[in-house]
């Protein structure tokens, strides 16, 4: 059978002959075959990563959202949110090594802890589970040590764990040196929305290097001051009027996903100005818990990020009238999902926030699944 990379399996093994040890001679076609492939895509794994990891110190406002890091046992974690202790992150494993794992990333092995394929069909892991994952993928960490409450499904590391990380600029940059498709879709993305290349990034498995021609979609970071990101998120709703550019995804449609001449766009917004970034800093105490509300999203300013903070009014709390409130979603699954006019059904915590110029009392939700839209 011919070998793909052009040389037979008897080249191979010749080949081998002359590469590796004498005692190694004895070992099977296949075997060496194994191994040379396994050398081949080892440094194909170091070659890939070298070009798109950057140190720790581009990142121009320290940690942000949206973020992949590589720590050095060369698991891969994520970010999500602006709230990070000094000196670490808040975020989780996504992806460890692992000889059974069936993500495959430049000849290497790696496990999900985030989805998995069952009965054929791609599944999300629930954060709760994930969490459990966590604790048995970082030795040391303690379940048990507490942990701000909006950081209920997030996990601390030290920075100094990680060799870098996959700054969005950089990745989304090389990304387009050597996948065409992305070159193409981007840059014609970038003129007819009138975005800047120099504002765009990318994250997700892009970030790193990994994509298909043509299967994979791109984690398309926008960054923009909130009235710049407006704009790009009304061109999104005006091209998802065509159902063709929707996106139907885990059973159901994500308003800032979208089709972009055959590729799929996974939007998440940055701030680029970080004045404008509302809990960049901020300490929550929680009044009161288990409260069961509903109500109608009257400003929906910062729901495409995360955390997506949307105002509440016509709010009724455990059966009572409410003033207006803001409702903190720390759920990055949720970033886009309402919009102004939206009622919600949701079971929240009542808190009280912090912040280095304002204090105020606010709702906070950190899982999908205790809030939905009334239809």
């Amino acid at each position: 059978m011919p070998y793909s990379g052009g040389l037979c399996q008897y080249q191979v093994s010749f080949i081998l002959l002359l590469l590796l040890p004498v005692s190694s001679v004895a070992l099977s076609t296949q075997e060496l075959t194994t191994r040379l492939l396994n050398i081949i895509m080892s440094d194909l794994y170091e070659k890939m990563i070298r070009r798109f990891l950057q140190p720790l110190s581009v990142l121009p406002i320290g940690v942000g959202d949206a973020y992949y890091f590589l720590r050095k046992d060369d698991a891969f974690v994520f970010t999500e949110g602006y709230i990070h202790p000094p000196g670490g992150l808040m975020g989780k494993v996504m992806l460890s090594p692992n000889p059974d794992g069936d993500t495959n990333i430049f000849g290497r092995k790696y496990m999900s802890s985030y989805k998995r394929v069952v009965d054929g069909k791609l599944i999300l892991i629930p954060h709760p589970e994930q969490m459990i994952q966590q604790f048995e993928l970082t030795p040391g960490l303690d379940p048990n040590a507490p942990r701000p409450v909006y950081e209920e499904y997030h996990v601390e590391f030290p920075l100094s764990d990680f060799k870098g990380v996959f700054e969005h600029h950089h990745s989304l940059l090389t990304a387009m040196e050597i996948y065409p498709a992305i070159r193409k879709s981007i840059e014609d993305l970038s003129r007819s929305f009138e975005v800047p290349l120099s504002r765009l990034g990318c994250t997700g498995s892009t970030c790193y290097g990994k994509f298909k021609e043509p299967d994979d979609d791109v984690d398309l970071v926008w960054y923009g001051s909130i009235a710049e990101n407006k704009k790009v998120l009304e061109r999104i709703k005006e091209l998802t009027r065509n159902p063709r550019n929707r996106v139907f995804e885990f059973g159901r449609w994500w308003p800032i996903r979208f089709y972009w001449k055959e590729m799929m766009i996974c939007s998440f917004f940055n701030y680029r100005l970080e004045e404008e970034i509302p809990l960049r800093d901020c300490r929550m105490e929680v009044l009161e818990e288990n409260v069961k509300g509903v109500g109608m999203v009257d400003d929906d300013t910062h729901t495409i990020y995360m955390p997506s903070i949307v105002r509440l009014t016509h709010l009724l709390l455990n059966g009572k009238r409410s003033g207006d409130l803001e409702l903190i979603i720390y759920d990055g699954s949720l970033r886009g999902e309402f919009f102004a006019g939206d009622y919600l059904e949701f079971l929240a915590r009542r808190v009280r926030v912090q912040t280095a110029d304002r204090e105020f009392e606010a709702l906070l939700v950190n899982l999908g699944e205790n809030i939905k839209k009334e239809d």
